[in-house]
């Protein structure tokens, strides 16, 4: 039971009763009720109880009714309540003074009801109250419910949730930064302990209760929910309701963010496009690239260029595509804690993609994170061909540099014929170096290098070279190589035996490997004329 003194006065038949004395304490809650025969119930009296009784244990003595008075008081009882007519006519003047020093209410009971028939009502009206509150509680989620059903991007969320929740709040951003204050604290007073832990708490400020709640959606932190209330009691009771409301402004302030980081890269494209046909400088490129926010330069990162088969897009339909990015990138369980940018620049998609430092500094984990990446852009956009990345990049002013290489990337895969998904310029960075070369150069030296193993019948010198530039391709892990074969590791190692003792090279030798690379991309270079080897 929650009910005040003042509350329960106005339950009938309690109401045909009257305040005697103690009018102070009319605000004291009554969380249960006991009677009184007995002349030690106050031994088992509990704080917050409403005492009822017909004064005959205390029916001889005005002091020992100023005692029991006292003892109530030190118990925390919420009052007494006294059923004159039996044993006492009226209340000692006595006792009626103390219980107004005392500030404990001091209640004349209707003598024509039964104690039954008062705890009764009470209990009645405080499962009624319970009732109605429970019913105002549905009523304000489901008002939250339809609010998050129906809000677009042009709803105003914070104006919205603090009509529905009828208290006054303030959003706080994961920075610090106040969006939204309609508490009576000032936008100091909200942050004087700043920063905050990630944990739901009540707390005090400039003499104002806080309850705070984090806005957190896929373990990222937008921001803080913080309501301001009146009674601890019934923020309690609310704070399902304001965990709700917490959730939808969790999507609100992730979506604002996406739509920021959408105009921001949209802003980038379109300087880039500029930049790339000689009408702005680079220094106007990187003051775009700098709105993205300096949290992402810091980390390293990989750019990609995603080719699709449209050869224009308009406008609406690029935002559109850069929304659905983003949006499944943080639906994604492996994606949603990063930050990505993307937009359009000659009517590609470019993306930036962040990576941890050991992933960046292992090339096997860098390569399994950038292919996860472009498989994700390939389920997503089925018009999507071919995804080219660039090397690991750090800073702001190197991204220019990773677009160039996605662009060297698709520029020499196109002359190779190469037809895979992924192209990564890391794979293609030596053959970008050596293009220049002329072929007559290079066939000499493939005639060179080879001539022992193109000697052998062309079927033996084809599965050789296949194996050899598996190995290569696998970065000289045999079991990789066999897995991509299909074929035993034995059988890998015979054929890398064999193939060392043709052409006289020791595999184990960084020299004679590096001659080999050589002659292997050579071979890559020379697509007009492999069938001469």
């Amino acid at each position: 039971m929650q009910l005040t003194i003042e509350d329960a006065l106005a339950v009938y038949p309690l109401s045909e009763g009257k305040l005697a004395a103690g009018k102070k304490g009319i605000s004291r809650t009554i969380s249960s009720i006991n009677l009184m025969d007995a002349p030690d119930v106050i031994n088992w009296m509990k704080e917050g109880e409403l005492l009822l009784t017909t004064a005959y244990a205390i029916r001889d003595s005005p002091e020992e009714f100023v005692n029991l008075l006292q003892k109530l008081n030190e118990r925390g009882a919420s009052g007494l309540g006294i059923k004159l007519g039996r044993y006492w006519a009226e209340i000692p003047e006595i006792a009626l003074l103390e219980a107004d020093r005392l500030g404990l209410p001091l209640i004349e009971l209707p003598f024509q009801f039964t104690f039954s028939e008062q705890i009764t009502a009470l209990y009645q009206s405080e499962f009624q109250r319970d009732t109605r509150r429970l019913n105002e509680l549905l009523e304000t989620q489901k008002k939250l419910v339809d609010f998050a059903m129906q809000a677009d991007e042009y709803t105003n969320y914070f104006q919205s949730i603090t009509s529905i929740l009828g208290v006054p709040l303030a959003i706080v951003t994961s920075e610090g930064q106040t969006l939204y204050n309609m508490t009576r604290c000032s936008d100091m007073e909200l942050l004087s302990d700043w920063p905050w832990n990630q944990d739901n708490r009540f707390y005090k400020s400039a003499s104002n209760l806080l309850y705070r709640v984090p806005l957190l959606k896929n373990g990222k932190s937008y921001g803080y929910l913080l309501i301001q209330t009146e009674n601890l009691l019934e923020a309690h009771e609310m704070e399902g309701i304001f965990h709700q409301a917490a959730v939808i402004l969790s999507y609100h302030l992730e979506v604002i963010q996406n739509q920021e980081a959408t105009a921001a890269g949209s802003r980038l494209g379109t300087a880039m496009e500029r930049y790339l046909k000689g009408n702005a400088s680079l220094k106007t490129v990187l003051e775009f690239a700098e709105a993205l926010g300096s949290a992402f330069w810091s980390t390293p990162y990989v750019c990609m260029v995603s080719s699709s088969r449209a050869d224009a897009w308009d406008h609406e339909s690029q935002r559109r595509k850069l929304r659905e990015i983003q949006n499944r990138l943080q639906d994604h369980p492996k994606t949603s804690s990063f930050e990505s940018h993307h937009f359009y620049v000659m009517n590609r998609i470019y993306s930036l993609f962040p990576l941890l430092e050991e992933e960046a500094k292992d090339r096997r984990k860098y390569e399994d994170s950038v292919r996860l990446y472009a498989d994700l852009m390939h389920s997503w956009d089925h018009g999507t061909r071919t995804c080219f990345i660039s090397k690991v990049r750090t800073g702001m002013e190197e991204f220019i540099d990773g677009f160039r290489e996605c662009g060297d990337a698709e520029r020499i895969s196109t002359e190779l014929g190469l037809s895979e998904p992924i192209v990564m310029f890391a794979d293609l960075e030596f053959i970008y170096l050596f293009k220049h070369i002329p072929q007559e150069v290079m066939i000499r030296y493939c005639s060179y290098l080879f001539r022992p193993l193109l000697d052998k019948e062309e079927e033996y010198t084809s599965e050789m070279m296949h194996t050899l530039e598996a190995y290569f391709a696998n970065n000289g892990q045999v079991n990789e190589t066999a897995r991509e074969l299909y074929i035993h590791r034995n059988t890998v190692l015979y054929r890398l035996e064999k193939i060392s003792g043709l052409l006289n090279l020791d595999l184990k030798n960084t020299d004679h490997l590096l001659l080999l690379k050589l002659g292997l991309m050579f071979r890559h270079l020379m697509s007009s004329e492999r069938q001469i080897f």
